[in-house]
């Protein structure tokens, strides 16, 4: 780790100014918040949607990131928001430490240990922001490591479950975790030692340890229905196939899924030196990687501890030198002068990321959201990204046709939607069947192209990457539909 701390210190910057200072990268937080609002206002986690939409009131919904959610209301803005954010930042930085610290463990050399950092580290930047998923990744590390514990402690496994299964709908990876550790470590000892048997066990009660959360049972049948929702997989981007495009995989999780197999190649003689329990978890996830670009941040935290102990064995330039375990004059110099360097330089790079070039906060579509919410009456929008929605969710006299929480909506919503936004031939059919009277476009998509030809339209707002399309009339039937609504 002597290395790694000033890699780890450099994330750390990197995570903390993007989470801090840029808040309006990821458009679920405003919807998060509402709902957390929503839970200390009613006291309970709502159970379907509401009228915050008008296409499917009514609809099952499990909202998993409850308790997230409420954290971020109550973190909603100055010292409250740089509180929440910097510890989401801090959950990112600590499911790194814990991996590094892993590898440490597993007799990686320092050399090893830098190097797959930086590499998992690169893998996080993608799928990193304020999110529930976020804060789920130090309980996967944890879990995992908990697991590979000789003695009773393996059994704090069934709390950072509980735990994980309040904060995001992945716990229901623990019982299949726990089962596959079980099953490999009984394949590495050839019979049922004491460890064996309190593995398998762990994976029985994990099973209930992910249902004490308000959802209860419902939490791991939602997490199932997810894998198999084909109009999620389709739609959203971070479910689609993983390739070499994602940046997240392509500079950081392909070399440690490249370094495995090379490593794999020339072990493959002597299986004598397979650690079963640690084989079947890394196979697991990189199968979950390549279905789905989402997992690229979780393989890369698995993968880390696992690629940089093989690379220490394996590769004579990583081998762990003997002195590095020495006591002598200069022990100072790692324990002491790096973290204090790492620090100082987390400072540096941090400083450097805010007052450098900032990110975009035009990335939601608010100017256009903005001029909507200056519109007299009541409005049924539409965004052709879906996400952009998300952040009109709760708002007064508006009512979205989806918005990011896009899991409970059912799969007619979906088509429609597409009918819509790909200009299928009854997609203007659509538009009236719903009532449609708003839309937020991108600047010349395809549907923003088609309301400037089609008559009936007005752009009420434009500037050069977006528009806000108006139905002729929209204001003088928004209106009338508010005021029957009083009556």
């Amino acid at each position: 780790m002597r290395y790694a701390w000033l890699l780890i210190a450099v994330f750390a910057a990197r995570f903390f100014v993007t989470a801090v200072a840029y808040p309006q990268l990821d458009g679920d937080i405003s919807w998060q918040r509402w709902l957390g609002f929503e839970i200390l206002r009613s006291g309970s986690v709502p159970h379907a949607l509401g009228a915050e939409t008008f296409t499917a009131a009514g609809a099952p919904w499990l909202p998993h990131e409850w308790l997230f959610s409420i954290a971020a209301a109550l973190g909603s803005g100055g010292l409250g928001w740089t509180i929440f954010s910097g510890a989401v930042a801090l959950c990112a930085v600590g499911a790194l430490a814990l991996a590094a610290l892993e590898a440490e463990r597993r007799g990686a050399s320092p050399k090893a240990v830098a190097l797959c950092t930086v590499v998992a580290g690169i893998a996080l930047f993608e799928s990193f922001g304020v999110r529930a998923q976020v804060v789920a990744w130090p309980l996967l590390v944890g879990f995992l490591m908990l697991l590979e514990c000789e003695g009773p402690l393996a059994w704090a496994a069934l709390i950072v479950a509980a735990l994980w299964s309040n904060v995001h709908g992945s716990a229901a990876l623990a019982p299949a975790l726990a089962t596959l550790v079980a099953i490999g470590a009984w394949l590495d000892t050839r019979r049922f030692t004491p460890r064996v048997r309190r593995l398998f066990a762990i994976a029985v009660a994990s099973l209930g340890a992910i249902c004490l959360n308000p959802l209860g049972w419902k939490l791991p049948a939602y997490s199932l229905m997810l894998l198999r929702n084909p109009s999620i997989r389709a739609n959203i981007i971070e479910w689609k196939i993983t390739g070499l495009e994602d940046p997240s995989f392509a500079y950081g999780a392909f070399a440690l899924l490249l370094a495995a197999v090379v490593i794999g190649i020339a072990r493959s003689y002597d299986l004598r030196v397979i650690r079963w329990e640690r084989l079947f978890v890394f196979v697991a996830f990189c199968w979950l990687m390549l279905g789905a670009a989402r997992n690229i941040a979780l393989f890369a935290l698995v993968a880390l501890p696992t690629v940089a102990a093989a690379l220490s064995e394996v590769v004579p330039w990583f081998a762990r030198d003997p002195r590095d375990d020495e006591n002598d004059r200069f022990a100072w110099i790692p324990r002491f002068g790096l973290p204090a360097l790492a620090m100082s330089m987390s400072f540096v790079v941090a400083a450097l990321l805010v007052h450098g070039e900032s990110a975009s906060r035009d990335n939601l579509a608010d100017p256009a959201l903005a001029a909507l919410a200056r519109q007299p009456g009541a409005h049924r929008v539409l965004c052709t990204d879906f996400a952009w929605c998300g952040l009109l969710v709760g708002k007064p006299n508006v009512r979205v046709f989806l918005d990011g929480r896009a899991d409970p909506y059912p799969e007619r919503v979906w088509n429609d939607y597409l009918e819509i936004a790909r200009l299928r031939p009854q997609w203007q059919q659509k538009l009236a069947d719903y009532r449609v009277d708003a839309i937020v476009a991108g600047r010349d998509v395809p549907l923003d192209q088609a309301l400037a030809a089609a008559g009936g339209w007005r752009a009420a707002y434009a500037d050069k990457r977006y528009r806000l399309w108006l139905r002729s009339g929209a204001a003088q039937l928004g209106a009338v539909r508010q005021t029957q609504r009083r009556t």
